[in-house]
């Protein structure tokens, strides 16, 4: 896949079509599997490494749902193509690095993304924009069965065998993306961080663990997958998170009968620096996305639609800025880059 198909290849969550999708910015889930007649990954020969990648190439050619999809070799893409997939959420950071045996299927609507050979054989991921794990865990299932041929690593009494101990049992992760500015501003993330890890949650930044908190956005995600079955735990993370949209929500309006003129005041003087700045970082960039996303959701700043703001919130990503300027940049040249990208977006945003 070259670099400007990467860029015109749909993603599904970018359009927002979920439900609750200006806070719940997507859904996803993650089911870790691996084949039964080899070791795990980091036991394997250079030789399995290839038959694994070989024998899931061939299932994806016969099958129905996925035999239109890309398949991509990690290490034919350069390191910029690999880290575009990394910020559309199509792959993990560390699978980004390459290596022997690594490939990425990508079906054609942007939904289904799997990576061979990472930590486990295969991690199936499906992601949709929005509230929707339920319809996300409907489409996973369908995607794990097409490859139940190769016979999974599965254990009477602790369920499917992972690489890593946390994952045994289901081998899910289910996870929503949040987009939470006013509990965040309202010192409430804390809270939010202690409540979700008592009940079994864990709360990280939006490329999972050991990333930062860019731009309020924030993944919540069940920690055990052992223990119980894939739809309590998808009832689970749904349920925590149809309260956390109630609080976002419930914030907004308390801040905005407080703050009044104070909070009209710097979500404008947010979407004055992007109308106008000469140069400007991806941290400040996306906290100023933030505030202006919240800004037009309340009826202060003009309307943005979800996907107009995933698409300013990718388009100010390191490696995607490099991507639209078609040349690799240094870090001073992508900050006026990105600059000169959001200017001409929220002009046209206001424009209109």
């Amino acid at each position: 896949m070259a670099r400007h198909d990467l860029l015109a290849h749909p993603i599904e969550w970018i359009k927002g079509r979920g439900s609750s999708s200006n806070i719940a910015v997507s859904s996803r889930i993650r089911l870790a599997r691996n084949l039964s007649k080899y070791p795990f990954t980091h036991r394997c020969s250079k030789e399995k490494l290839l038959a694994i990648a070989e024998e899931v190439k061939h299932v994806i050619s016969e099958s129905d749902i996925l035999k239109n999809s890309d398949v991509v070799e990690m290490d034919v893409l350069d390191p910029l193509s690999r880290w575009i997939l990394v910020e559309r959420h199509l792959i993990s950071p560390p699978f980004a690095n390459g290596g022997l045996g690594r490939v990425v299927i990508i079906d054609p609507k942007g939904v289904v993304s799997i990576m061979v050979n990472e930590e486990d054989h295969l991690r199936i991921q499906v992601i949709l924009a929005g509230l929707e794990l339920n319809e996300v865990w409907r489409i996973a299932k369908k995607v794990e069965k097409v490859f139940e041929e190769l016979e999974y690593a599965f254990d009477p009494d602790f369920g499917y065998l992972t690489a890593c101990p946390t994952n045994v049992g289901t081998g899910m992760r289910a996870s929503v993306m949040v987009h939470i500015p006013a509990l965040e501003m309202s010192k409430q993330v804390v809270k939010l961080v202690n409540e979700c890890n008592r009940i079994g949650l864990t709360v990280r930044g939006s490329y999972g663990e050991g990333s930062d908190v860019l731009g309020s956005l924030y993944q919540i995600s069940n920690q055990i997958t052992l223990g119980l079955s894939e739809e309590e735990l998808v009832d689970k993370v749904s349920s925590a998170v149809s309260q956390v949209v109630a609080e976002e929500e419930r914030a907004r309006t308390v801040m905005k009968r407080k703050l009044g003129i104070s909070l009209d005041d710097r979500v404008w003087r947010a979407f004055g620096i992007l109308r106008y700045s000469r140069s400007i970082a991806s941290r400040e960039a996306l906290e100023l996305i933030s505030l202006i996303k919240m800004g037009s959701d309340m009826g202060i700043t003009p309307e943005i639609s979800v996907e107009e703001w995933n698409n300013l919130v990718l388009g100010v990503q390191p490696n995607h800025v490099q991507m639209y300027a078609g040349k690799e940049l240094s870090p001073e040249e992508r900050d006026v880059f990105r600059a000169t990208f959001l200017r001409e977006r929220i002009k046209a945003i206001e424009n209109r």
